[in-house]
């Protein structure tokens, strides 16, 4: 046979693989079927070990290895002003340190043998003249020793083992800990981090000769993440070799920056540690802040902290009352957007790829309806651009998109190095929710990974989304974090270890920032010993009453104040209340009872949001939600795809739309019985607006409760339903207000009426008020009318959809006691009155939902 004949039956065959290949995948395509299910797992699980073997065959034992010249990649020794580069870098093989769980998880036993010998055969593997940045290497290096040590020493130490673990166990019985001796020698070379004259560490150290040999300009920028993040991590190492200077440290940091957090209750994203002074005053979820609230929350589960919780609902309800873009019922997203400290205000246009792990953490919290509106902003980005640009315009204060910059200008940071938030929540999404569109997305992002980002050596990000640019690097949270994520989504039955009740259940384990899984129990608390004590080291920190009373009398001050409030928030709940009487009704005082709708969310975690609704067999509940396209039109400004990529939805390429999985999961949802939502609602024509009353400084000091029946009151005596709400003091309120007009569509997607407007206004218009026909200034109005124009197009009724964060559903009246109505200046109208019958006047205008109980003062 010539060569050129052996050329050609090649290709045959090639053609014949190929096409095999296609036949498969088109089979198995979003049907999620055990084969399918069995084959992402496999491919995943193949996309691992293409980087790792990439890893261990042209860069171990160097940091990284560079996917695309398959080169070992560390750090910049000769420009130590790359901290990008060289603040995750450390020349200790971060790859493997970061990746030693990965190996446990995705069952490599050999290469956790390999390199459990490397590391227990290099000790010394911190001592290394680098210069690095703390968080970075207590996240990654830190966060994945702990795990590992975790992993094998209280994972198999059951009774029973299932036989596939048995290697694990045998791993396990052979391992002295020597996992936690690294740990804790590298927690001695990044503590004197913490050691400052201000509380505040400075946010790099050099692993060899420690903080005085780092450049004092490197030292003035630390951010809120970097400094509070490593507290789980420090204070779970103390716990575990009983040396308490890593615990009382950090501790001593994340109660600084909480004490100093504003009147709002939120916190700055920058601070210089030297100077001891915040750089700014602008908060939001995202890069620099975003692992803070994580901490808060994980760090209460790990270590059972209601302190640290109390951080977190605090936050949250900051966050709700003064971020927040959407999200209320009717919305189909949310965003948290960038903020002032001070005023609440939005202060930037933009929010950033780390966000996108908010989700997950909504998750873990009981948030999922917010959960699920945060998330599907993200994936609206993945649909445009295949990735996540790490900053995205999200609207356009200034008006600057014009013609052929749009692309330019939607995206403020150009570049996406594969980074895990968006999978990470998406995988907490479907744990919650095992609705198959999470799947979905899951299957596109694996595709991408083997068609778009794979190389020779591993994985390459995106350099500039814009015009498809690729990187040269492979961070070690891609196999640590992203592919590991992925892997776990697609273990629908539980049968990674992780996922076992059996080896699991009992243990009150989260993901780290890094997904490295940690936990502690008290089993676990070691005893102070001669083998966690440094000698050699001055700056060891002993566990005296002296040194503990600065962050003592920190915690004892916030405790104290935390009682009080619990206290005050138990007297809230269920005591009862006492509103005057109205003429026609007659309200006991035992009849009603209320609680603060913030603080209630926290009670328990949603199972089953409203929207979307537990899917049965080949059915996806978002195509049950009516507000599933409303994003696209919400930002279509800012949502443009790259000209490389294609430009139609119905390629495959938008997930909500893939053909194979639409056909699947609506086949059996009939049009008749149950609508399929493939638009949005009608868009709101309405004007909505917010309002500022009184000191905004104040806002935390009001009182907002939902008001609920006591079980045997008739309802029908009380014109109070189940669920409205008591403000009894209109001050310090910040409120979403919506113009009602007749002829527009409002947020719930209801077009106004003339009569709808008159129903409303009836008492004021038919009896001696602000808004009679009878008043100058209505007739003013009349008088100006053009020739021909009849009726009263332009009269007004205003709604609350919002007050201080919390959402007013439709229907829902908020009650509050007489006032005196506010005094107008010369010339102008009241601000704020009360209307004939009990209703609030706001500018002359009727509020739809807001009432007097009990008539005017």
């Amino acid at each position: 046979m010539s060569l050129h004949t052996g050329g050609y039956v090649f290709r045959i065959v090639l053609i014949l693989l190929v096409s095999i290949g296609q036949i498969i995948c088109q089979e198995f395509n979003s049907s999620f079927t055990p084969d399918h299910i069995h084959y992402l797992q496999l491919e995943t699980k193949n996309q691992f070990l293409h980087a790792w073997n990439s890893y261990k065959d042209y860069g171990f034992p160097a940091d990284e290895v560079r996917p695309i010249t398959c080169e070992p990649y560390g750090p910049d020794y000769k420009n130590i002003d790359d901290t990008v580069r060289n603040d995750a870098l450390g020349n200790v093989s971060s790859t493997l340190l970061d990746n030693i769980d990965s190996l446990v998880i995705f069952e490599l036993w050999d290469d956790l043998e390999f390199m459990l010998d490397y590391l227990n055969s290099n000790r010394d593997i911190f001592n290394q003249d680098t210069i690095v940045q703390v968080f970075e290497l207590s996240i990654r290096s830190l966060g994945g020793l702990l795990s590992a040590h975790l992993l094998l020493t209280d994972v198999t130490n059951k009774q029973r083992i299932p036989e596939k673990y048995l290697r694990l166990k045998k791993i396990s019985d052979n391992y002295d800990g020597f996992l936690l001796d690294l740990a804790y020698d590298l927690g001695l070379r990044i503590i004197p981090a913490y050691k400052t004259s201000s509380r505040i560490p400075v946010p790099r150290i050099n692993l060899a000769k420690g903080v005085l040999n780092v450049p004092a300009y490197l030292q003035r920028d630390a951010c809120t993440s970097g400094a509070a993040t490593p507290v789980l991590e420090l204070t779970l190492l103390s716990r575990l070799t009983g040396d308490p200077q890593f615990e009382h440290l950090s501790q001593m940091t994340f109660w600084k920056l909480w004490a100093s957090k504003s009147k709002l209750n939120l916190l700055p994203m920058t601070i210089d540690p030297i100077d001891n002074q915040w750089k700014d005053a602008i908060s939001g979820i995202g890069a620099s802040i975003d692992s803070f609230y994580e901490y808060a929350a994980k760090a209460a589960i790990v270590f059972n902290d209601k302190y640290m919780w109390s951080v977190f609902k605090t936050s949250y309800k900051a966050l709700l009352a003064h971020s927040v873009q959407g999200g209320a019922p009717n919305d189909g997203s949310m965003i948290f957007s960038n903020i002032g400290i001070h005023d609440g205000i939005i202060v930037s246009d933009w929010i950033d790829s780390l966000g996108a792990f908010w989700s997950g953490l909504q998750v873990l919290t009981g948030q999922l309806s917010d959960a699920i509106k945060t998330h599907v902003v993200y994936l609206k980005l993945w649909d445009y651009y295949e990735s996540i640009p790490e900053r995205w315009v999200f609207a356009h204060f200034n008006n600057r998109v014009k013609g052929s910059n749009k692309l330019k200008n939607s995206i403020a940071l150009e570049w996406y190095p594969l980074r895990p938030e968006f999978i990470e929540s998406t995988y907490y999404l479907y744990r919650a929710t095992r609705d198959p569109m999470y799947l979905q997305i899951g299957e596109r992002i694996l595709n991408l990974f083997k068609n778009k980002f794979k190389r020779k050596c591993g994985f390459s990000g995106i350099q500039d989304i814009r015009n498809g640019q690729i990187q040269n690097r492979m961070e070690t949270f891609v196999m640590g974090e992203t592919l590991k994520y992925l892997y776990l989504l697609f273990d629908v039955n539980d049968e990674i270890f992780l996922h076992d009740d059996y080896l699991m259940g009992s243990k009150n384990w989260i993901f780290s920032t890094e997904a490295h899984p940690l936990w502690f129990n008290k089993k676990m608390q070691a005893k102070t010993s001669t083998n966690y004590t440094d000698q050699d080291n001055q700056d060891t920190v002993k566990l005296n009453k002296k040194l503990y009373s600065p962050v003592l009398s920190l915690i004892h001050s916030y405790d104290s104040r935390r009682e009080n409030l619990f206290q005050a928030e138990d007297r809230v709940y269920y005591r009862n209340i006492t509103l005057p009487p109205v003429n026609r009704y007659s309200l006991p005082s035992d009849t009603l009872y209320k609680k603060d709708p913030l603080v209630d969310r926290f009670d328990t975690c949603e199972l089953n949001p409203l929207t979307i609704k537990p899917t049965a067999f080949l059915q996806s509940g978002y195509y049950e939600w009516n507000r599933l396209f409303m994003a696209d039109h919400t930002f279509g400004g800012t949502l443009i795809r790259p000209p490389y990529l294609s430009q139609s939805q119905l390629d495959n390429t938008y997930i909500e739309l893939t053909r194979t999985f639409f056909d699947k999961f609506t086949m059996f949802t009939g049009k008749n019985e149950r609508g399929l939502y493939l638009q949005s609602p009608r868009i709101s024509t309405t004007e909505k607006y917010e309002l500022f009353m009184g000191d905004i400084k104040e806002i935390n000091e009001v009182e907002i409760t939902q008001l609920y029946f006591k079980h045997n009151h008739n309802v029908s005596s009380t014109p109070v339903l189940e669920g409205d709400f008591w403000i009894p003091e209109i001050r310090a309120l910040k409120v979403l207000i919506e113009k009602l007009v007749a002829n527009r569509v409002d947020s719930n997607d209801r077009v106004i009426t003339h009569k709808y407007i008159e129903s409303v206004r009836v008492d004021d218009y038919n009896e001696e008020g602000v808004c009679s026909p009878d008043n100058q200034q209505y007739q003013q109005y009349q008088n100006q009318k053009p020739i021909g124009h009849t009726g009263r197009d332009i009269d007004i009724v205003l709604r609350v959809l919002k007050v201080n964060g919390i959402d007013i559903p439709p229907g829902a009246i908020i009650w509050t006691l007489p006032f005196i109505p506010h005094a107008p200046e010369p010339g102008k109208e009241s601000l704020i009155s009360i209307a004939s019958d009990n209703r609030v006047i706001l500018q002359g205008n009727v509020i739809e939902n807001v009432m007097v109980w009990g008539g005017s003062a």
